[in-house]
């Protein structure tokens, strides 16, 4: 082959040889990792993998969970669009729901109905915002540039262009109709039984908390609800920072009596049981020891603080401690706010304009603010869930997370509960999902599908062996903390296999689920770690390790129904959820229509001609030229 006599054809050519180098190293690289994995599955994997039959259920744990034998079923996700337009930017999101219908037949056996039409029938959510580009900064604080200390650099600027490609303002539109859609649905009548999400429940809940924050972000110039009147009464900085806290479940002995949570778990029982002595409250979270009394005196002292117009909390009179009546009936305060807010947002009536919408007495409503909302909606599903035993699970389609390897297996094995460890194995592939994919394939004749897991607390996300390597105590994976245990389980599964090469099989999907408190809760299924956090702290997490899962049977079983090896973009997958996505890839395709023929509706109006010159952009202006020449 002759060499291009050119420098663009050197240069072009040059090109393409470094990217094929590049890609052919790539992927010796990682033949030669998946080769490190050979053997794992009979030398432990397999003790960590359940297989279940694809045809039955244990009747006996659906009548105790759900107390009936048809079950409603219902799927939720949810589509996102943005586009500039002149000098706007539009901003579209909406989530829409599939439902159907389980029977559990005596024998175990099941049959399942899906709605017929889940356009007409199905329930859905969505809003759109037209907004002027050079205020986008304004509503989305993912924009903003900081310093150290969290304070907004202001000196920073940003082309356009960059504002429109990083905004993430729709996308948190989506997330809050996605799970204001759900708390919808968790309270109509008659109840959903099992609620299908597509997302990572545990980690939108752990997201949203940090971007919450008050030490994150300035409550008062970054918020649109904070000082708003909402039914009839300003919603307050105090209020904002512990509804984030004041969620769990005693029955799970959840917020814990640990690390971060102490404070919240006193105000929770003082909610639950009224005042208390401070050796009361000892007593009641049972703490011993002069450390602990201690720490409880210290979160006592700051609870009963003001902190920048933040709290008190909690007040002491005759020696004993109170939760300020701000406090009580708060879920109920929330939810109010929620169905206002959120209804407004999301309503559909055309005469509702985005400033009723996206604003509260003239202040722009922010990411901070669609992130709490999300995070308030997420947590009245769950309250929701437990009151009314509804199944909550959330399926994720690809995933990059590592902590199957990265976290659980290195801290079992550091606390002497396992023996083998994947980081033994050298440098092997860097996802989970990836490596039980492998394995899967590997070992087709062995782990045969539907198979998933052992089921493990979302809690060991965070968690790492100990810092010193002191035998028998455990670390927080970031400045030494350990998120809410005995909230969330997680698991890999599969589902599928082709008939004509059982090699062929479905995608390794992840699922996690909330815990229930009757049957998640048991010795055999609760493992103690010790964290070193100011001493020793007992941190009770689930692990279903050897033992049988009703919980994880039940829906491995029904996800196997759900889905079709005829249908290819459904092999692996829920038809639930595809049938969600498809409905919301319907509302994205006519939202998109509608907002390029509002464009279009602009550009010719005469009496906005000269002013829709002036709002266009250079670049948008220059790609209509380039556009109309290449096709007049």
């Amino acid at each position: 082959m002759t060499e291009p006599s050119s420098i663009i054809g050197r240069r072009i050519r040059s090109t393409g040889q470094q990217l094929l180098d590049g890609a052919q190293r790539q992927i010796v690289d990682y033949k030669t990792r998946f080769e490190r994995l050979e053997g794992v599955y009979d030398s432990f994997l397999h003790r960590l993998i359940n297989t279940y039959s694809p045809d039955k259920v244990d009747v006996e744990f659906v009548d105790r969970f759900f107390g009936k034998r048809d079950l409603s079923v219902v799927g939720i996700d949810g589509t996102v669009y943005k586009n500039p337009t002149f000098d706007l930017i539009v901003f579209f999101a909406g989530a829409y729901t599939a439902e159907g219908t389980i029977h559990v037949n005596d024998d175990g056996s099941l049959s399942i109905e899906y709605g017929a039409n889940h356009l007409d029938s199905g329930m859905g959510v969505s809003s759109v915002l037209p907004v002027f580009i050079n205020e986008v900064t304004a509503i989305d604080q993912t924009l903003l540039s900081r310093d150290e200390e969290g304070n907004i650099d202001e000196t920073l600027s940003h082309s356009d262009e960059w504002i429109v490609d990083n905004t993430a303002f729709a996308e948190y539109m989506m997330g809050l109709a996605e799970f204001y859609l759900g708390h919808k649905l968790m309270t109509r009548e008659p109840k959903v039984d099992i609620l299908l999400m597509d997302r990572v429940l545990s980690s939108e809940t752990s997201s949203y908390y940090a971007e919450t924050s008050s030490r994150r972000v300035n409550l008062d110039k970054e918020s649109g609800l904070i000082g708003a009147v909402i039914d009839g009464r300003k919603f307050t900085k105090t209020e904002w920072v512990y509804a984030r806290r004041l969620f769990g479940n005693l029955a799970l002995d959840t917020p814990p009596a640990r690390g971060e949570y102490i404070q919240a778990r006193v105000v929770t029982e003082l909610l639950s049981k009224g005042p208390m002595t401070r050796d009361e409250i000892l007593d009641t979270l049972g703490l011993h020891g002069e450390k602990w009394e201690k720490r409880l005196d210290r979160v006592l002292k700051e609870a009963v603080k003001s902190h920048n117009g933040i709290g008190p909390i909690i007040k002491r009179k005759k020696g004993y401690y109170h939760a300020i009546p701000q406090l009580r009936g708060l879920l109920e305060r929330i939810r109010k706010i929620v169905d206002e807010v959120c209804g407004r947002i999301f309503s559909p009536d055309p005469e509702i304009l985005y400033d009723r919408r996206f604003k509260i007495d003239g202040r722009w409503l922010t990411t901070t603010d669609l992130a709490f909302l999300s995070l308030m909606s997420l947590y009245l599903i769950i309250d929701a869930a437990w009151k009314n035993r509804t199944l909550l699970v959330g399926v994720a389609k690809d995933s990059s997370a590592r902590d199957f390897k990265s976290q659980l297996l290195p801290v079992l094995n550091h606390v002497g509960r396992f023996d083998k460890d994947l980081g033994r194995q050298g440098d092997v592939p860097d996802t989970d999902r990836m490596i039980l994919q492998w394995v899967s394939l590997r070992e087709y004749n062995k782990l045969k599908v539907p198979w998933a897991t052992c089921e493990y607390d979302t809690a060991f996300k965070t968690i790492v062996p100990h810092f010193e390597g002191v035998a028998g105590l455990v670390s927080g994976a970031r400045m030494n903390q350990i998120s809410l245990n005995r909230t969330f389980l997680k698991a890999y599964f599969q589902l599928s296999q082709a008939a004509t090469d059982p090699r062929l099989r479905s995608n390794v999907l992840l699922y996690d689920r909330l815990v229930y408190p009757e049957f998640d809760t048991g010795d055999a299924q609760t493992l103690v770690l010790n964290h070193d956090y100011n001493g020793p702290e007992p941190i009770k997490v689930v692990f279903y390790d050897d033992i049988e899962n009703p919980i994880q049977q039940f829906m491995i079983t029904i996800f196997s129904q759900m889905t079709r090896s005829s249908i290819p973009e459904m092999f692996g997958h829920l038809r639930p959820l595809f049938e969600a996505d498809k409905v919301a890839k319907y509302h994205y395709d006519e939202q998109v229509r509608i907002i390029n023929s509002t464009r279009a509706w602009l550009v010719t109006r005469p009496e906005l001609r000269e002013y829709l010159f002036y709002l266009g952009s250079f670049r948008e202006r220059r790609s209509d030229i380039e556009h109309t020449r290449k096709y007049s």
